[in-house]
């Protein structure tokens, strides 16, 4: 994830503990100081392969889907309904290649017929021309639209998706870095990036956090594949 994630995530987990610390200092006596490298982490962190997938699998569905409408930008939403449900089929008849290709055809001769219109002067146009020409702007105006409407749910898809994958990165590594600390007898754990200065010695925790945070990962991957496994035997 984003190294700007990692650090919001760990200076604010870090302050909490800080002011806690601070606090009590009198009363514990001197802190047991943990650090990791968050950009570390950042960069070698493994575990999220099928979110990952997931995400590229839905951006990749979408960018087909408006590449195809791009395609067949002159199709109207009947036709372009019906190109969808013939394509969705996993095994097609003669018959259903023969109307696919019928549609791409009609689609580039309106788009040679709308290309031709606007270039013809208006004052050279038979009324019969204009008619044609307002319809065949709309089929474009209103595929156009499609696309534009398309790419706004992707984005908003994709936006959902990241949302949901930082907050499950966040809140494993909140869980992580405090399972460690633990472990170590940790006061309080920052970030290799905002520390200047320690008095004494600090125990660096990366590796065992990287290694935590990895399986902890893993563990969520493993049990998000079983349910849809689970969802695909009871659909069967």
């Amino acid at each position: 994830m984003k190294r700007a994630l990692f650090v919001v995530a760990l200076v604010s987990l870090c302050l909490t503990f800080l002011l806690w610390q601070i606090s009590s200092s009198s009363v514990q006596g001197q802190l047991k100081v943990g650090v990791l490298n968050s950009a570390r982490i950042a960069r070698e962190i493994q575990g999220l392969a099928e979110l990952r997938r997931t995400y590229d699998e839905q951006r990749r569905a979408y960018l087909e889907l408006i590449n195809l409408r791009q395609n067949f930008l002159m199709l109207t939403g009947l036709e372009w309904v019906d190109l969808r449900r013939l394509l969705g089929r996993p095994q097609r008849t003669k018959s259903e290649e023969q109307q696919i290709q019928q549609l791409r055809r009609i689609s580039l001769e309106r788009e040679a017929e709308l290309q031709r219109l606007q270039q013809t002067p208006p004052d050279k146009l038979t009324p019969q021309e204009r008619t044609r020409l307002e319809q065949l702007t709309q089929i474009w105006k209103e595929a156009r639209a499609e696309i534009e409407q398309l790419k706004n749910l992707m984005d908003e898809e994709m936006r959902r998706v990241e949302e949901q994958l930082n907050k499950l990165v966040d809140e494993k590594l909140q869980q992580v870095i405090g399972k460690v600390a633990d472990e170590k007898g940790l006061d309080i754990v920052l970030d290799k990036s905002v520390v200047y200065f320690v008095r004494g010695n600090f125990v660096d925790v990366t590796e065992e956090v990287l290694s935590n945070l990895t399986e902890a990962l893993q563990s969520g991957e493993k049990t998000t594949s079983d349910g849809k496994q689970r969802e695909k035997e009871e659909k069967q």
